[in-house]
């Protein structure tokens, strides 16, 4: 049988399967890849609702788990 892939190692049964998913959509949704509108290289979370391109270090103001260009 092959391995799940899902990012629910530390939420047990104890949680509830509503939680579980509302958790792993929004996580999925966080990590996927983003492109910079400015050079087109990536961009990643700093913190929340702040964006960084690794490339050309511009600063981008979005929502909590994804950036609203």
């Amino acid at each position: 049988m092959p391995k799940k892939n899902t990012v629910l190692k530390g939420l047990g049964p104890r949680y509830g399967i509503k939680i579980r998913k509302s958790f792993t959509k929004v996580h999925h949704l966080m990590k996927q890849k983003r492109k910079c509108p400015e050079c087109g290289g990536a961009i990643i979370r700093e913190a929340v609702g702040i964006w960084t391109c690794k490339k050309c270090g511009i600063k981008i103001a979005g929502t909590a788990y994804d950036l609203q260009l």
